[in-house]
């Protein structure tokens, strides 16, 4: 197989690690609820992680519109149900970055598992309609 035949693949494959990741920290935030003695240890691996997951989250997000754009003239950017479930993933993962830098209030401590949760949802569905249209 040519490189060039390679190339419409880093967008699935980067995306894959960053729902992996994304499925990772969400469940060390799981964690720290169910598992009280291991709070501290998981929430702590949360905070650490998160942020890289989101720049990945976010990176995979504009490789897959460039690959879209550059080398898959047989798809229109930014038309399909996976680009929306995208837009949508970015969306949820930028407010629970937001909420997360306001965790001593209640109401942000109370929002921030939920942007988290519907962050993990999309993915979800942004996979299932993305290998309706991997190369």
């Amino acid at each position: 197989m040519r490189r060039s035949n390679l190339l419409p693949y880093i967008h699935p494959v980067t995306a894959c690690l960053a729902v992996a990741l994304l499925g990772y920290v969400g469940s060390l935030g799981l964690r720290a609820r169910s598992q009280p003695r291991q709070a501290r240890q998981h929430l702590a691996r949360h905070a650490r992680l998160a942020p890289l997951m989101y720049v990945l989250v976010l990176a995979s997000w504009v490789a897959g519109v460039l690959s879209t754009w550059l080398l898959r003239h047989d798809l229109e950017v930014a038309a399909s149900v996976h680009f929306r479930f995208g837009v949508w993933s970015v969306l949820a993962l930028s407010g629970s970055a937001l909420s997360s830098r306001w965790m001593g209030r209640r109401e942000m401590r109370a929002a921030h598992p939920w942007f988290g949760a519907a962050a993990m949802l999309i993915a979800a569905a942004q996979v299932f309609f993305g290998l309706q249209i991997t190369p």
